[in-house]
């Protein structure tokens, strides 16, 4: 992800949405919200992170939101396209992101903007 400079003090100020919208663009955002609570499934949440199966119309995707580690891990095309190479985060990021309670929505956004995250695809992840 191209990192922009922004204060700690700034991103604070900021909601969930305005956050969101500085890690990926209007489309995504958009198509986020198409997606239906029913075919989410939480695997499990922790303070080290969160795993999430999300049924989509062709396949079932998993994304990992891993906190300790600073990765994210998805295997969705878009992800593998664009979200590894430009660090764009997918409209299935955000939909978990609007899930998960405000509060450490916001502080893991804020950490994506302000730290390195690493982005990986979900088969290179599992062959560690």
């Amino acid at each position: 992800m191209k990192k922009q400079s922004y204060s700690r003090e700034e991103l604070d100020q900021k909601d969930r949405p305005d956050l969101l919208k500085l890690l990926s663009d209007e489309k995504r955002l958009q198509k986020a919200r198409s997606i239906k609570f029913m075919n989410i499934r939480i695997i499990f949440q922790s303070e080290e992170g969160y795993m999430y199966e999300i049924k989509g119309s062709k396949q079932t995707y998993f994304l990992r939101i891993d906190r300790r580690n600073r990765t994210l891990v998805h295997n969705c095309e878009d992800w593998l396209r664009r979200g590894l190479r430009d660090g764009i985060i997918c409209k299935h990021f955000i939909r978990i992101l609007h899930e998960i309670y405000e509060k450490e929505a916001k502080e893991i956004i804020i950490d994506l903007l302000l730290n390195d995250w690493t982005f990986v695809d979900s088969d290179d992840y599992l062959k560690k």
